[in-house]
């Protein structure tokens, strides 16, 4: 690491510990002790007010009330917030709204140099879905349901929610839930969460959610919840190992709930596990087609007998 950039991770490191000791430093940055110290001089030059507590476990601390100096990016760390600023066009993200004025911050604390090269990346770099003709147009279309954002906000205070959803053409529901995370999917965004009502984790369209609120009356501890979930979730009766042309096939398309496991470092193999319930027809046919999908290069480890009949029906017919 250089110099220039050890002391930038330095100050971001005093700063979020408030106090630190030479020991620390030399431990965190792999350094000398008088490098350390010699590092803690320079920073303190900087304008960073730092106290000295001496004693046996003395150490520094960061004064309060004070202005720490402004977080300052090398060249190769500014392009790379600013192209991913840039990427986030039309992919339906929360927040979306503030891209524009975050990329545009990004260009004033840039040098005049850097942010010629800010532009000239801005005119070479097409993301997908960017209008080539207008690379700032954001349609109406790609921003997400407004509700994602209000669900977001909810889940930062407390992830257990109530949520009234209604399905097309159905009335609405109202269900007591712990959100567990969010994906997107084909331009719809879902809410993965435990439904404490179907003691059973279920995945809801965040469109669908007419309103949400926080639940003050907590079904239950945070330790019952733990433990239901991993009572809800049954061990694997399908393992899978995939070469790299499986691999490429699952990124198109695959259940959302499932995740690559990389079975080495230059990601060309992987493995996956799931359950898949032998009396479900609809599910078996599903994961019947998609593995068939995937191709040739793929080791099957583990799969339920009903599965593997399914599979060579579906060959048998083609």
């Amino acid at each position: 690491m250089k110099r220039t950039e050890r002391l930038n991770t330095m100050m971001r490191y005093m700063n979020n510990r408030q106090f630190f000791t030479i020991s620390e430093l030399m431990r965190e940055f792999t350094i000398s002790r008088s490098t350390a110290i010699r590092d803690v001089h320079d920073i303190e030059a900087l304008g960073m007010p730092l106290v000295a507590e001496v004693g046996r476990d003395g150490g520094y601390s960061i004064m309060s009330n004070q202005l720490l100096p402004a977080v300052q990016f090398t060249n190769d760390e500014l392009k790379a917030l600013f192209i991913a600023f840039l990427g986030t066009a039309n992919q339906q993200l929360p927040y979306l709204q503030n891209r524009k004025t975050l990329s545009e911050k990004l260009l004033a604390i840039a040098s005049t140099g850097q942010q010629d090269e800010l532009i000239e990346l801005k005119h070479l770099l097409q993301f997908q879905n960017t209008n080539p003709n207008n690379p700032d147009l954001l349609e109406l279309a790609d921003f997400p349901t407004p509700m994602l954002k209000t669900v977001l906000e909810l889940a930062l205070k407390s992830r257990y929610l109530i949520f009234d959803y209604q399905k097309p053409h159905a009335e609405p529901i109202i269900r007591h839930v712990y959100l567990l995370h969010f994906f997107n999917r084909n331009a719809n965004w879902y809410a993965v969460t435990f439904d404490f009502m179907r003691q059973a984790q279920r995945i809801f369209r965040v469109d669908r959610i007419q309103a949400a609120r926080i639940d003050n009356q907590q079904p239950m501890s945070q330790e019952q919840l733990t433990a239901l979930l991993k009572e809800s979730c049954p061990e694997p009766n399908l393992i899978v190992t995939l070469g790299r042309s499986a691999i490429n096939k699952f990124k198109q398309i695959h259940p959302p709930t499932l995740s690559l496991h990389y079975l080495d470092a230059f990601q060309q193999a992987a493995r996956f596990s799931d359950f898949v319930d032998e009396h479900n027809e609809e599910r078996l046919t599903f994961y019947a087609e998609w593995l068939l999908f995937l191709g040739d290069e793929l080791n099957v480890v583990m799969m339920p007998d009903e599965l593997r009949n399914m599979i060579r029906k579906k060959l048998a017919k083609w």
